[in-house]
C-alpha cells in the first residue's frame, strides 16, 4: 500500500516549466523526463539553497537509486510543482523524496524516491561525510514518519 502525498507534506516547493520536446508520442511527458525533473530539482536545491558548487567541490552525490511511482500524467505546456524533502539522511547518503504536482492540484501525479551517496570526486568511489551546510538544509526539509 502506498500513501498518497499532498503539497502540504513538503517544506521545499519549486515551480518547473515543461519543455515543447517532453511529450512523447502518447501526448504526455515521457518517462525519463520525469527522473529528469527529479534529478534537476535536487540539484538545484544543493546548489542554490546549500551552497554547492559542483564545478569546484572535491565532493559529488552520485545517485544509486532512484524510482517513480506515475499516478496521473503530465504533459506540455503544462508548469509544474515539485515537493522536495530529505526521508533519512544518513553519514554519507541521503533519500529523497520527491513529487510532481499540477500548479492548481494538491495531490502528486507522480511520486519519487532519489538516493545521494556524497563521494570524492576524484574517484567517485569512496565515501565522504555529507557536508555539513548540506546536511543542515536537508534537515530543514525533512519528513518526520
Amino acid at each position: 500500500m502506498s500513501i498518497l502525498k499532498f503539497k502540504a507534506d513538503y517544506k521545499y516547493l519549486e515551480k518547473v516549466d515543461t519543455r515543447f520536446g517532453d511529450n512523447d508520442i502518447f501526448g504526455h511527458l515521457n518517462n525519463i523526463v520525469y527522473y529528469s525533473i527529479f534529478d534537476s530539482v535536487i540539484n538545484r536545491f544543493l546548489i542554490n539553497i546549500c551552497n554547492y558548487d559542483p564545478f569546484n567541490s572535491n565532493i559529488i552525490a552520485v545517485s544509486p537509486e532512484t524510482r517513480c511511482k506515475f499516478r496521473k500524467s503530465l504533459k506540455y505546456p503544462e508548469k509544474i510543482e515539485a515537493g522536495l524533502s530529505s526521508f533519512k539522511i544518513g553519514n554519507t547518503s541521503v533519500i529523497y523524496d520527491i513529487s510532481l504536482f499540477k500548479l492548481n492540484e494538491d495531490l502528486a501525479c507522480a511520486e519519487g524516491y532519489f538516493v545521494h551517496v556524497f563521494v570524492k570526486k576524484q574517484n567517485m568511489q569512496e565515501k565522504v561525510m555529507i557536508p555539513e551546510k548540506i546536511r543542515k538544509e536537508l534537515e530543514r526539509i525533512s519528513i518526520k514518519p
